[in-house]
């Protein structure tokens, strides 16, 4: 075995079947069976936590996550002029990310890859394994601690629940303890929580959102403007200024800030530690700030995010820090503390004993342990 390959392999719990890397360009499958572009975000025994172009994110089986191998003459299903309605196409020309294509009925466009999925052969797998293998529990009660006194929630009631994207969807709380609060969402998926991200479902005449068409079968979102509330259901104006009635909330994600908005003291271009959908704490710059509630950051390991102010804080970075680390520049973070600061590069020492100088591109902070 070269030194290479003793970098690649020296603290790696995977098996070697999950060669992906964080930051790796792939297709992987979405809940529809069709495969997205997106971004390897984590990588943790068989599985692979995607960031889709989207803003969707999702852990997938590496078998199901597939080189980004669209070219001219690949067959592909993209939106029509950005619409939420996907159409058979091929691509008869490539520039990077950029895409020409031609749709089934005749008619061309310049699109992105980002506008477009694809069909793929699926593999059998077995995501329990999947789960054992990344130590998640399966078809285990969640132990969500002691009861929590004096709740402003109970089991049973309807909420707004922030997702990994950082939408919140309606759900319903199942359980709530002192580790958190568990959520079943409206859409089947199902997530612990902690208050802070949970809002009552409450909606207004006048409030923009996100809705997901009648007739749009997939996880497709379109912003509109909600006209009338009668309990949870919504009559809406979607962006076409085509009207849709008696719509359920269900079908509704919604931007949200959780705590009351002050002063944001950070500009655009500023450095700065930044929360992502895994709860750990990212190195960051902020691309754009939108408005008060919507600030544009991009993480220095690539991808890029839209947040709330609350999830960004000052660049502050000292020696004694426990933060984790990619190993030899690997997919994989290892705890261990900071010890040394010199410019862009940071010294840690492993938990484990080893050292390493690397990139401040290459930590992060992880989410405080639950109470």
């Amino acid at each position: 075995m070269g030194l290479f390959d003793w970098l690649k392999f020296k603290k790696s719990p995977t098996k070697a079947a999950n060669s992906w890397r964080v930051g790796d360009r792939v297709l992987a499958k979405w809940q529809d069976s069709y495969f997205y572009p997106g971004v390897v975000r984590d990588v943790q025994g068989e599985g692979c936590l995607i960031v889709y172009d989207d803003g969707d994110n999702s852990w997938a089986h590496c078998a199901h996550v597939l080189p980004a191998d669209i070219d001219i003459g690949s067959r592909v299903f993209c939106k029509i002029k950005g619409s939420p309605n996907f159409a058979p196409a091929v691509v008869k020309q490539k520039k990077g990310e950029t895409l020409l294509v031609r749709y089934d009925h005749g008619e061309e466009e310049w699109t992105s890859v980002s506008m477009v999925r694809v069909q793929r052969p699926i593999a059998n797998v077995n995501l329990n394994e999947m789960a054992n293998s990344m130590g998640m529990p399966t078809k285990q009660s969640l132990d969500l601690g002691e009861a929590v006194k004096d709740s402003n929630w109970r089991v049973g009631d309807r909420v707004l629940a922030r997702w990994l994207d950082f939408y919140w969807y309606p759900g319903t709380i199942l359980n709530m303890g002192e580790r958190g609060i568990h959520i079943l969402y409206d859409d089947g998926d199902q997530r612990v929580v902690q208050d802070i991200a949970i809002a009552p479902l409450v909606i207004e005449e006048g409030e923009h959102i996100f809705i997901r068409s009648k007739n749009e079968p997939q996880k497709i979102y379109t912003p509109a403007v909600v006209t009338r509330v009668h309990g949870e259901m919504l009559d809406v104006e979607l962006e076409d200024a085509t009207m849709e009635n008696n719509t359920r909330a269900s079908r509704a994600r919604f931007w949200r800030c959780p705590v009351g908005v002050g002063s944001f003291p950070f500009e655009e271009g500023d450095r700065v530690l930044a929360c992502d959908c895994d709860e750990c704490i990212y190195p960051a710059e902020i691309v754009s700030i939108e408005d008060e509630e919507r600030i544009v950051v991009q993480y220095l390991d690539g991808p890029e995010r839209m947040l709330t102010p609350e999830l960004i804080r000052k660049f502050e970075i000292k020696p004694g820090m426990k933060v984790e680390g990619r190993w030899a520049g690997g997919p994989h973070y290892f705890p261990g503390a900071i010890t040394k600061l010199d410019g862009e590069r940071i010294h840690i020492k492993y938990d484990d004993g080893d050292e390493e100088w690397t990139s401040v591109r290459l930590f992060r902070i992880p989410p405080k342990s639950p109470v």
